[in-house]
């Protein structure tokens, strides 16, 4: 995929030194972030990837973001946690600007559905899955293991003990729903779930173009939603064949063909107010102006999150997140599909 890119033109560059900073950010955060280790994918064999897309540089770089946010969230949870989320909301939590949504880390307890449009072979959801039962089953055994230990009542717990309580007695099950237009990839992303130990109720697999088959279902429900969509420019001939793996790539003209047609989804489907989605761009896509269009059209705060040169390419995770300016009611001409 990443040897259709030249390297990005002047035409590419930020138009602002703010959007410049964010780019600097999201670099110096991809360095320091911890690697993710990727879902077992021995199940799948060299013909495989023939019809669905293979993990490479854009994958690992979206499941090091969702990772890194992970990790936030097991550092941001209980009192601490809360009274840094109303310090920044007394800063002004809902404005532009990347000190406020940097901060911005979805609490555990919110997650009750997730979605991947275009999932091939399932890894960032897998991922994901993986690591919110590990994070749960942690709990459990805090919890086990303090009741073992205790001789009287809670009071005697210590403070992990009581916190692994409540997120125990506050825990539900996860839905993890995943899109693609190819039939193969379902198929491919049912058996990775499977491979990595989650049944199929963990992961709800459909096939459909983008999420076009959810948008009723799942309106304003979606706390984490992952996207990592064709963003290569091609001829715009090229993009949407079921035929081929051309589809998991080909994104029409500035790679933003099947972009654009997802952004209103993507705002359509976020829940309030603690909705995040994570979308894997090009600079040949024009990031800068994806964040400005989904800002003044849906009220939806973007930054480039994390950002990494993979070859001849410049790969950026766009983090997208709810403000109190979307006020979650659907206005059908807002959502209206392209």
């Amino acid at each position: 995929m990443v040897e259709y890119h030249p390297l990005r033109s002047e035409d590419h560059n930020p138009t602002t030194a703010e959007y410049a900073r964010l780019n600097n950010d999201a670099e110096r955060r991809a360095k320091e972030c911890r690697s993710a280790k990727m879902p077992c994918l021995s199940h799948l064999c060299r013909r495989d990837y023939d019809d669905v897309y293979e993990p490479s540089d854009d994958t690992y770089l979206l499941i090091d973001a969702i990772g890194m946010d992970v990790d936030a969230m097991m550092t941001t949870e209980g009192e601490e946690g809360e009274r840094r989320r109303r310090r920044d909301d007394r800063r002004g939590g809902e404005k532009r600007g990347g000190d406020i949504i940097e901060k911005k880390i979805i609490r555990r307890d919110d997650i009750e559905i997730t979605l991947e449009i275009g999932c091939g072979t399932g890894v960032p959801t897998v991922y994901l899955a993986t690591r919110l039962r590990d994070m749960a089953a942690d709990d459990r055994r805090v919890v086990a293991r303090g009741e073992d230990d205790a001789t009287e009542d809670d009071a005697n717990d210590d403070d992990d003990v009581v916190a692994a309580k409540k997120k125990t007695s506050n825990s539900r099950r996860v839905a993890h729903f995943v899109t693609d237009i190819n039939a193969d990839a379902i198929r491919i992303t049912k058996s990775t779930a499977t491979m990595n130990g989650l049944s199929h109720d963990d992961v709800r697999a459909i096939g459909c173009d983008l999420a076009s088959e959810l948008l009723d279902e799942l309106e304003n429900d979606v706390d984490v939603l992952i996207f990592n969509p064709p963003y290569v420019p091609t001829p715009d001939e090229d993009v949407g064949s079921t035929a081929g793996i051309e589809a998991s790539w080909a994104g029409g003209a500035d790679g933003r063909v099947v972009i654009d047609r997802a952004l209103p989804q993507i705002a359509r489907l976020l829940a309030y107010p603690h909705g995040v989605a994570y979308v894997v761009v090009v600079d040949d896509n024009y990031p800068e102006r994806i964040m400005q269009l989904m800002y003044e059209r849906y009220g939806i705060l973007v930054i480039p999150w994390l950002r990494r040169r993979a070859r001849n390419e410049y790969l950026t995770i766009l983090k997208m997140t709810t403000t109190r300016m979307y006020s979650g009611q659907t206005r059908e001409r807002d959502f209206a599909l392209t």
